[in-house]
């Protein structure tokens, strides 16, 4: 595998003739699943989908291909009842996952990568994929979190803690602000529930810090004041390398079997 920095683009800016040369030369097609969901006072709401799209890219940059627009649209999780999560329905979400799947491979694509931000759309993945594997035999799919998609790896993840603010830093440093990680004033900062209210103490995710003063409020893991961008970047350039080595021995394939 090279290191050599490969042409990719954005699906959604290419012409028809401009696609049909990506799909002729680097058949690869990249897929962020993400989120709109609270996480905790420091990260955007959007951190799933921002760190699977900017991971996307980056083994985009190694192996050439196409990035399609992140899909926000899923659900599942400990963090429904927090303001500003837009959780959906999860067969709709796993309907859309289906038709744009088996739609790149319609298209010619012998590698689609889908990656997950947020971690219930595994869910999703593994109720899907195996027809869509059955009917594509040919096509190379990788599918999963950053904690699963690169097999042995077994990166760490939770949920605005340690691990994910460490990615934060390391991929999205401008959108995380780490002095929010203090105590808050309940009565003057962001309001942490919609207008129903906070969820009563029986539908709480018992890993999950429901308290809207703290600063670690709506994290799952080891506080994120731990975090480091050299840690987040280590995971990442190990996601990278993976990743892009599993595609480009899946295009040497194809390249031998044509």
């Amino acid at each position: 595998m090279t290191n050599t920095p490969k042409e990719w683009h954005r699906y959604e800016t290419l012409r028809p003739d401009q696609l049909a040369r990506v799909l002729a030369a680097r058949p690869v097609a990249f897929w962020p699943l993400g989120l709109l969901e609270h996480h905790g006072w420091h990260l955007p709401v959007g951190f799933d989908g921002l760190k699977a799209e900017r991971i996307c890219a980056a083994v985009a940059g190694r192996t050439g291909g196409v990035v399609l627009p992140t899909m926000w649209w899923g659900g599942g999780g400990g963090h429904g009842k927090f303001h500003w999560t837009l959780y959906q329905d999860e067969t709709a979400a796993r309907s859309v996952y289906e038709t744009t799947v088996r739609g790149l491979l319609s298209f010619g694509f012998r590698v689609v990568v889908t990656l997950a931000g947020h971690y219930p759309w595994l869910s999703i993945l593994n109720a899907a994929l195996p027809a869509i594997r059955s009917a594509y035999p040919d096509a190379t799919i990788l599918a999963g979190t950053e904690m699963e998609i690169a097999d042995n790896l077994r990166l760490p993840g939770d949920h605005a803690a340690l691990e994910e603010t460490s990615y934060g830093l390391a991929l999205l440093p401008e959108l995380v602000d780490l002095e929010q990680l203090r105590p808050h004033d309940a009565r003057s900062d962001p309001p942490a529930w919609p207008p129903a209210g906070a969820p009563p103490p029986e539908d709480r995710h018992p890993a999950v810090d429901f308290d809207p003063t703290s600063p670690t409020f709506a994290q799952m893991g080891d506080p994120a004041t731990r975090a480091t961008a050299e840690r987040g970047s280590r995971h990442v350039a190990a996601l990278v390398q993976a990743l892009a080595a599993r595609i480009d021995d899946a295009l040497a394939r194809v390249v031998f079997a044509g």
